[in-house]
């Protein structure tokens, strides 16, 4: 008989495996909370006794392996509940981190077993009853000993898979539709027939006039009766066409329900609880509570609010930002919070709640809140801006300032946090999705940071603007109010136009000038858009405003989507294609003087040199690279690693950054992870040039946002001048950014 071919079923393992790991996780979690709780036990045992069965079958000696000693524990601890003490927890769940990489590197499709002597050793050493045994198990390897603290540095996310489960009722609903849109398919076939028959009774009738005309011979008897048959035909033809246009009406109505309903159903399907993403915060935090002797308590509400899975996949790495902000910058140690008065376990809250078409995600905690004096001196410090202007700042805006690229209150770093580094990263990732991140603090009672993001990224509400003859939409969630302001009430600063609504004076630029469009007669009054950006309100003149509409949103991609102005595109109803308008970046261009705006539209009309900064260790290829640029027409620089190329980006405006991969100090890879977290370098391509051609470092780069990957040994000067040409256009300045 052949042997059964188990590798068939490792999808089936993978996918089981995951589930029941985050189940042992969080039974764990439970019982380090709960010593001796034992349901938990019970639980971890179950999940444990799972993983090992199904691995078995399987041949997958190294999970079942790590399963097996882990179940022996929980049997022992059942009796003996002392086993799992807090220094055992830290031992348990680094096994349950080395078995869920190998669930990852089995997804990955890597068969080859891991050595798994060390943790099995250490695992056994505490089922006899030896915190001090598995010490000794680990060798001279002082990452892995027991009373090192874990390294949160980088918590475990959940990897979100291709494949969703739907509930039945979902598929149900599908399923009840698909019948209707036959029946309105059969319906529309009979309209059409209809139609042809009307359309032949109208050309015969027009034949007969046509007839009647060549013949004026006729009686008037005879053309007393053609007149009455006519009249008879054109009577009957408009009965049938009326009878035709309520049933085609009420068809039309019917599938618009169906359509819409189909929609909803299939957005539905794409939507995920944000447990996926929350339940792996309480290890998260647990680790991050060890690591700076903290007690946290972490409340999670708001588990199965469902958000479509692409803002889910990008919101996971900002909330780990937030958590890890919160633990080590807000919540206190015991000591300092027993002196003030407080619990010694610090309360944190992660919540989730829709509201219409917006999802809240909302993290508080009761910590030390956040200090705006202590805001401002770094602030003057750091020359953010004058000492009088930032006095005049409201609490709201010196919050905002924790979202500042490398802007701290920290004198020193941890591993943490305290670097600058992350927060921004969470304001520039919720913008780009279409929302905002909203700041609450009070001294010594806890900061509330709220994100405030779409419901689906599928669907956007918009309201379509005129600029010229060029139709534009702008998110309705940017739009405050929309008015006609007579040419009388425009009153002129020196900055430019300004309007007063609602007692406020708001600066006006029109929308034509902003995108370089040809703009249509000024008339006497004008309409007025009040827009708010991230860094406050502004008015936008348009030619005309239409309806407000709900569009399927589109990516844009190749060199589109490095322009800043547009954050996607849209298809309307009768085909055209309209582009949809970023609020922030019309707030940049909207605060410029009038004169640079006349500027930048003559710049983006004019060709230009691009810039292409080459980053590369070696002198020898570095220079290649730069002769093969500066051959084809490009302007290009070389940068020796990634920390001189972020000094040459901050200094000059670059087109495409093309990168080595392994370089001293900071690799291709961490500098384009840093480009990608800055909001002025993100949207500079980035090409890395590399002599590793391993599929994971090709994954690696697409991750970390580069956007073509070129092999050395394949090396050729059209193949590279191709890709550039490709990301930012041709040396005359086609296709460049300005």
């Amino acid at each position: 008989m052949t042997p059964l071919d188990t590798s068939a079923f490792i999808g089936k393992f993978v996918e089981e495996a995951r589930d029941r790991v985050k189940a042992l996780g969080t039974a764990l979690l439970r019982l380090e909370q709960t010593p001796g709780a034992t349901d938990a036990i019970a639980e971890a045992m179950r999940e444990a006794h799972s993983i090992k069965g199904s691995a078995l079958m399987l041949s997958l000696t190294d999970i079942s392996q790590i399963s097996h000693e882990l179940e022996e524990l929980f049997v022992a601890a059942k009796k003996n509940p002392a086993l799992l003490n807090g220094d055992s927890f830290d031992v348990v769940f680094c096994a349950v981190d080395q078995m869920s990489a190998r669930v990852d590197e089995l997804a990955r499709g890597e068969m080859d077993a891991v050595e798994v002597g060390v943790i099995c050793s250490k695992l056994a050493a505490l089922l006899k009853g030896s915190v001090a045994g598995a010490h000794n198990a680990m060798g001279s390897d002082p990452a892995a000993r027991i009373g090192t603290k874990p390294d949160p540095g980088s918590p475990k996310l959940p990897e979100l898979r291709q494949s969703l489960r739907v509930p039945v009722e979902k598929l149900d609903r599908l399923a009840h539709l698909a019948p209707e849109l036959v029946v309105q398919s059969l319906k529309a076939f009979e309209r059409n027939t209809e139609l042809r028959r009307l359309e032949r009774v109208l050309n015969r009738l027009r034949d007969r006039v046509r007839e009647a005309r060549i013949t004026p011979d006729s009686s008037e008897a005879d053309r007393g009766q053609q007149l009455g048959e006519y009249a008879d035909a054109l009577d009957s033809v408009t009965r049938r066409m009326r009878e035709f246009l309520v049933n085609f009406s009420d068809d039309r109505v019917r599938l618009n329900l169906i359509t819409e309903e189909l929609r909803q159903n299939v957005i539905e399907l794409t939507m995920l609880p944000v447990a996926s993403v929350f339940d792996a915060f309480p290890r998260a935090v647990r680790d991050l509570a060890r690591t700076f002797d903290k007690e946290i308590d972490l409340t999670i509400r708001g588990r199965q609010t469902e958000l479509d899975k692409k803002i889910i996949e990008q919101i996971a790495e900002p909330l780990i930002h937030l958590i890890r902000n919160a633990v080590d910058h807000g919540i206190e140690t015991p000591e300092d919070r027993e002196r003030v008065g407080k619990p010694a376990a610090g309360q944190l809250v992660l919540s989730a709640e829709q509201q219409g078409n917006r999802i809240l995600i909302v993290l508080k905690d009761d910590g030390c809140g956040i200090d705006p004096a202590m805001l401002r001196a770094v602030a003057v410090q750091r020359r953010v801006a004058s000492a009088a202007e930032i006095d005049r700042w409201s609490q709201e805006q010196l919050f905002d300032l924790i979202f500042e690229p490398g802007f701290s209150t920290r004198s020193s770093a941890t591993d943490i946090s305290g670097r600058g580094v992350g927060m921004d990263v969470v304001k520039s990732v919720v913008e780009r999705l279409g929302g905002g991140v909203r700041v609450q603090s009070e001294l010594d009672k806890g900061t509330i940071i709220t994100l405030n993001l779409p419901l689906s990224l599928a669907l956007l509400r918009v309201v379509l603007l005129e600029a010229g003859d060029e139709l534009f939409a702008l998110p309705t969630a940017a739009i405050r109010r929309i008015l006609q302001v007579s040419a009388a009430d425009i009153g002129q600063l020196q900055q430019g136009p300004v309007a007063e609504i609602e007692g406020e004076n708001i600066p006006l630029t029109s929308l034509s000038a902003m995108l370089g469009v040809p703009a249509a007669r000024v008339r006497a009054r004008q309409t007025v858009l009040v827009a708010e950006g991230r860094d406050g309100r502004f008015g936008i003149t348009v030619d005309a405003v239409h309806e407000e509409q709900e569009l399927v949103f589109k990516e844009l991609r190749g060199p589109l989507r490095h322009q800043k102005t547009f954050t996607g595109a849209a298809l309307l109803g009768n085909g055209d294609i309209v582009p949809i308008l970023d609020v922030n970046a019309l707030f940049d261009l909207a605060t410029r003087a009038p004169a640079d705006v006349v500027q930048a539209a003559q710049r983006r009309a004019a060709p230009r040199i691009c810039r292409v900064l080459v980053v590369d260790d070696s002198l020898v290829a570095g220079e290649l690279q730069k002769n093969i640029l500066l051959a084809a027409g490009y302007e290009s620089e070389i940068a020796g690693d990634g920390i001189e190329a972020l000094q040459c980006l901050g200094q000059k405006d670059w087109d495409l950054v093309i990168a080595d991969l392994d370089m001293p100090r900071m690799t291709g890879f961490e500098l384009t992870e840093r480009m990608r977290a800055d909001e002025t370098l993100r949207d500079i391509p980035v090409i890395i040039v590399t002599s590793r051609d391993a599929v994971d470092d090709r994954r690696r780069g697409f991750e970390v946002g580069a956007d073509a990957y070129v092999l050395k040994r394949e090396f050729d000067q059209s193949q590279l001048l191709d890709t550039v040409r490709r990301l930012i256009g041709r040396s005359t300045g086609e296709g460049c950014h300005v």
